[in-house]
């Protein structure tokens, strides 16, 4: 289960406060094994995966008494009300802990996004294998794939002109960023389009 920090911290903004024991409990099992994770410095890839496990891993003992007081099914349930509950748990045992994750994600998000590249060349395949991916010869003779996976800035209607982009001089605009490959179990760099235009 994999998820989000900052999205977390959003959402138990608007969560009240939780005073039973076990509720407690969880939350320092959760801090411990993000203090311990954390200690291991592991790669920025896996450190987000860590961390649902800790969550997971703290909550998973009283899940009995989440499903019993809240409803929540902690083992199936991946809906934001787990999110919160256990987020709320966690940012009031080592809120100076989750505060600092929130911000290295923060920074890393910021960072990956913000340097965009640009290449420029010739359409010469068009992969459509769950999501569409463009490769482009560029100019300066190097290949490279483009994942369509989010709203592209573009003069064309790209859902319905896309096909015709193949064989065809293109301009796109494209950032790096990283996702888990369930298919082979581990993290991996994608380009994803920002913008595209047809030279």
């Amino acid at each position: 289960m994999k998820k989000n920090l900052l999205a977390l911290l959003l959402v138990l903004l608007s969560t009240a406060a939780f005073s039973q024991d076990y509720k407690a409990k969880i939350g320092q099992s959760a801090c411990e094994c993000f203090k311990k994770v954390k200690a291991e410095n592991p790669d920025p890839g896996t450190l987000e995966t860590k961390l649902g496990f800790c969550i997971i891993n703290a909550a998973e003992p009283y899940a009995k008494q989440l499903k019993n007081d809240y409803n929540l099914d902690i083992l199936r349930d991946e809906s934001s009300e787990s999110g919160k509950l256990i987020a709320t748990l966690i940012l009031k045992e080592c809120p100076d802990l989750f505060m600092e994750m929130v911000e290295n994600e923060k920074k890393d998000d910021t960072s990956e996004k913000s340097v965009e590249r640009s290449v420029s060349g010739t359409v010469t395949r068009i992969e459509k294998d769950g999501f569409i991916a463009f490769h482009i010869l560029g100019e300066d003779g190097n290949l490279t794939k483009l994942y369509w996976v989010t709203s592209v800035q573009s003069g064309l209607d790209l859902p319905k002109e896309y096909p015709s982009l193949l064989h065809q001089k293109v301009t796109a605009r494209y950032y790096r960023t990283e996702i888990f490959d369930s298919g082979v179990n581990a993290y991996r760099n994608l380009n994803i389009i920002s913008a595209m235009k047809k030279d």
